[in-house]
């Protein structure tokens, strides 16, 4: 059964109880507001009667006259205490009820059948008058009337109801229909939408209400998916290329030095070229897994407090005599003491990957800072030089996997050293972001470039995968 059908079904029984109780209401209402507007009248026509009736002094005996009529097609009596008839037109001859003698005290309303079968509703009222005794007023009046209303009211609701809720039916199928309709080309959108046509949208002209909401972000959700698959693309194909030239390379020494019989030095070079490509594979395979495990959830960071000031004095130490061969000015100005919450282990290499960086595309002459300071609650590192920057165009891919500024340069830096493979800025931004941080760049051409990162002292609970 589908969902058209059911909220048809569900529609239809609602409303079928909702008419139920309606009619039911109507039919009680009406038949009570008739059945009062006969109980007035009754009790309007014995106060006429008790108002005109007069007892006349007679040998003792009491003589009774009323100078009222009551209205046509109203019945009544006068009777005493004994049930014996002062004022009897006779109008209930022969009907099966009988006076109540018993309740002298209070009126009541009943309902009777006169002989002939007619439905009357009964006003019984006793009266006591002064020196004069007691006795009954009996008025009645046909209420077939409404019952006649009450079955013509019952036909209608007979027919009534049935199309009512045969055309309520048609109508909550159309509506249905209507609001399910959007979801229909939906599904069959999605239907042809594969994952290797993501580029596809639903591109539905629809209102801003629940469907119009739910078209929308299935579009977001497939420019996400898209991104997504198109990153994935090109990092496999980028994570392959990266792999194929140093395995070319190693491959091409092997064979070179297997062509045929060399010397012992060519062999310990050509040994030594082999070792020196297999630890660029190890580095970039290194690389891949720890951006792996961080995608994937599984890199848990081991928090603890040290001083950040210290491990970066001891960063810029290590990296002096590569400065000085280099001819690079490397200077650090640190406080004597920051001290951070966070994972010691993966800060030093997020501080060695940009320190590195730095050195790398410095020229000679070149000048690369480290500073540390606490600014606004958090702990800012910049790492600076006076190199050849980097075009504003680049910026905003700069922390892209496999990203490299200039493709086309044989992964040489400005100072000759061979260039990574372009992923060590992402790890860079992960990490930052895993200890609740960020990382931000600023650059200009034949100016320099300033890497700044921001820590904040504590973490508020400890960190999985970036996310606190």
């Amino acid at each position: 059964m589908n969902i058209r059908l059911r909220l048809t079904l569900w529609y239809t029984a609602i409303f079928s109880i909702i008419l139920v109780i309606f009619s039911l209401v109507v039919y009680v209402g009406l038949t009570r507001s008739l059945m009062n507007s006969v109980d007035n009248h009754l009790q309007r026509e014995v106060g006429e009667i008790l108002g005109n009736l007069h007892f006349e002094a007679d040998d003792d005996e009491h003589g009774v006259e009323l100078s009222y009529s009551p209205e046509e097609g109203v019945y009544w009596r006068v009777i005493d205490a004994q049930g014996q008839p002062l004022i009897d037109p006779g109008h209930f001859e022969g009907a099966s009820f009988k006076a109540s003698l018993t309740n002298m005290n209070n009126a009541t309303l009943e309902n009777a059948q006169l002989v002939d079968d007619t439905p009357i509703r009964l006003y019984t009222a006793p009266f006591v008058i002064e020196n004069r005794g007691s006795g009954l007023v009996q008025v009645a009046e046909s209420y077939r009337h409404i019952q006649d209303v009450q079955r013509q009211l019952i036909a209608l609701l007979g027919i009534g109801i049935p199309l009512t809720l045969l055309a309520s039916s048609a109508g909550g199928w159309f509506l249905a229909a209507s609001a399910l309709d959007p979801i229909d080309r939906i599904t069959r959108a999605a239907r042809q939408i594969s994952a290797r046509d993501l580029h596809q949208r639903l591109k539905m002209d629809l209102p801003n209400d629940e469907v119009g909401r739910l078209a929308a972000t299935f579009d977001q959700m497939l420019a996400r998916l898209e991104d997504a698959f198109e990153q994935q693309k090109r990092f496999i194909a980028d994570a392959s290329h990266e792999m194929k030239t140093p395995l070319t390379i190693l491959k091409g020494d092997v064979e070179v030095a297997l062509a045929r019989p060399r010397s012992p030095e060519t062999y310990q070079e050509t040994l030594e070229n082999v070792n020196q490509t297999t630890d660029q594979l190890i580095a970039l395979v290194q690389e891949l897994l720890l951006l792996a495990r961080a995608d994937n959830q599984q890199s848990v960071l081991k928090l603890d407090y040290f001083n950040l000031a210290e491990m970066l004095t001891e960063q810029t130490a290590s990296f002096m005599p590569k400065a000085i061969k280099e001819e690079i000015s490397l200077n650090v100005d640190v406080p004597g003491v920051l001290v951070i919450e966070g994972d010691r282990n993966k800060l030093s290499r997020l501080f060695m990957n940009l320190i590195d960086n730095a050195l790398k595309y410095s020229r000679s002459g070149d000048t690369v800072m480290v500073n540390a300071a606490i600014t606004n609650g958090q702990a800012c590192v910049t790492i600076a030089d006076t190199g050849p920057g980097i075009g504003p165009e680049h910026l905003p891919h700069l922390f892209d996997r496999f990203y490299r500024v200039d493709k086309a340069r044989s992964r040489v830096s400005a100072n000759g050293q061979t260039s990574g493979a372009g992923l060590g800025l992402s790890i860079v931004q992960w990490l930052a972001q895993a200890h609740g941080g960020r990382v931000e760049v600023d650059s200009t051409i034949d100016q320099g470039t300033t890497f700044t990162v921001w820590l904040p002292l504590k973490q508020s609970q400890p960190v999985k995968n970036g996310v606190s």
